[in-house]
């Protein structure tokens, strides 16, 4: 990775952090998905670092859509607190800085690293990894070798990431083209 992460300590690498998305670091050598959300709540960062996950990957032509979800259960009465559904587009061609790829060969689980940033601070408050299981793995390996072998065209990239989210005014509406997914258990399950 080349940098260390620190629950607490600014994320090192980006200053302008969006109000609520996921930024996909997709390489042969480590994969590190970082989700930057504003105005966490101590119930959404126990959610992230110990409830349950659930992701999926929508490939397209030009660009994946990466969709997210974390839960911690109800305690003693309390209500569940969630991370709700969230998506966000990913493009090959715009991951600077880093030669693109996936880890393992076909069917294989790699883990991934799993960063939850306040965006209006960009300060660290959750650290987690997390296996991803051979389907989602080859869903991703699958959708940045298509990527790759078509040039950059940012239009066309625009044109298409538009498109998804007229056809999909949610992430759950947008779940209905996954290819892929995974249900990750709480950590105290």
């Amino acid at each position: 990775m080349g940098y260390s992460l620190a629950v607490g300590a600014p994320y090192p690498k980006q200053v302008n952090w969006p109000k609520s998305a996921a930024n996909l670091v997709l390489s042969e050598a480590y994969v590190e998905i970082i989700y930057a959300i504003d105005g966490l709540t101590p119930g959404e960062v126990a959610a992230f670092d110990a409830g349950a996950a659930a992701l999926a990957v929508v490939p397209g032509d030009r660009h994946l859509m990466w969709c997210y979800r974390f839960e911690a259960s109800a305690r003693l009465g309390s209500r569940p607190v969630s991370l709700g559904w969230g998506d966000s587009p990913w493009e090959a061609h715009r991951q600077r800085g880093r030669t693109v790829g996936v880890p393992g060969r076909a069917g294989e689980s790699f883990p991934a690293y799993m960063v939850l940033v306040e965006s209006g601070t960009g300060i660290v408050k959750g650290l987690r990894v997390v296996d991803l299981n051979g389907d989602l793995a080859d869903a991703l390996r699958s959708a940045v070798a298509r990527q790759l072998a078509l040039p950059f065209d940012d239009a066309a990239a625009s044109r298409e990431i538009s498109a998804v989210y007229e056809r999909h005014p949610s992430t759950q509406s947008l779940l209905t083209e996954a290819v892929a997914g995974q249900l990750i258990p709480a950590l105290d399950d």
